[in-house]
């Protein structure tokens, strides 16, 4: 929980990593995450190369232009729960450029079993993707998958702008099945473009906790997004 500093935070950026700003409860990894450990090579995208993806961009944009390459070392999902099977975590947030659904999907049942509370997962809508080769569709991907282990469905916001106010047709559950049946029969031909969202998910055996999203809504104190400040005393009482 976001309301006690000995709460940690662990971030896997390959790319942008010297840009995050250093937080006693915050450690950041340079390597990405995927389905399996090594090395590839990543596309540099966007400013400073903050759109970054293992897969080459799907279309054409102002975000895309003058990639370059760059060697990255993996991690495997799968290594990294296991590193962590003696935590409770509360929360797992990917936003993986077109490869979040291949690494969270890469470990199946092993999520539940490890007792990662919820999630929230950048996803594609209406089977349009941003990167070539990126299954991570939520309709076609994420929402079976994440129901056969165990997840219930609980939103879908915009990635940029509106983040708090969940999108009709994928405010719970329930709306979503009925939405994804009618998508899945209209969008059958994949498509290009952006198309971003935010997904949120709940473990089926964590009860739910109060109104919409407002649990899933962690992050540093700053002046636009108000939140738990600690001295740094409260940090050092930590182990």
């Amino acid at each position: 929980p976001n309301d006690n500093p000995c709460t940690i935070a662990l971030a896997f950026e390959p790319i942008v990593g010297h840009l995050i700003r250093d937080h006693p409860a915050l450690h950041v990894v340079p390597a990405a995450v995927s389905p399996e450990s090594g090395w590839a090579t990543m596309n540099l995208y966007n400013k400073d190369g903050r759109s970054s993806s293992l897969s080459k961009a799907s279309y054409g944009a102002y975000w895309n232009k003058n990639s370059k390459l760059k060697v990255v070392p993996l991690i495997s999902f799968k290594n990294i729960l296991d590193s962590l099977r003696n935590y409770k975590i509360d929360l797992i947030l990917t936003d993986m450029q077109g490869h979040d659904f291949a690494s969270v999907s890469s470990v199946g049942g092993y999520l539940a079993e490890t007792g990662v509370k919820r999630l929230i997962t950048e996803v594609y809508k209406d089977n349009i993707s941003s990167y070539k080769g990126a299954n991570n569709d939520l309709c076609k991907d994420w929402l079976p998958h994440m129901t056969s282990i165990g997840y219930v469905f609980e939103g879908l916001t915009e990635m940029v702008g509106d983040e708090k106010t969940l999108i009709e047709g994928y405010r719970n559950n329930k709306e979503i099945v009925e939405t994804c049946k009618k998508s899945l029969l209209e969008n059958t031909v994949e498509k290009t473009g952006l198309n971003e969202y935010n997904a949120f998910w709940r473990l089926k055996s964590e009860p739910t906790v109060g109104m919409g999203i407002d649990i899933y809504q962690y992050g540093t104190h700053s002046s636009k997004k108000p939140g738990y400040k600690f001295a740094k005393e409260d940090y050092t009482k930590c182990n």
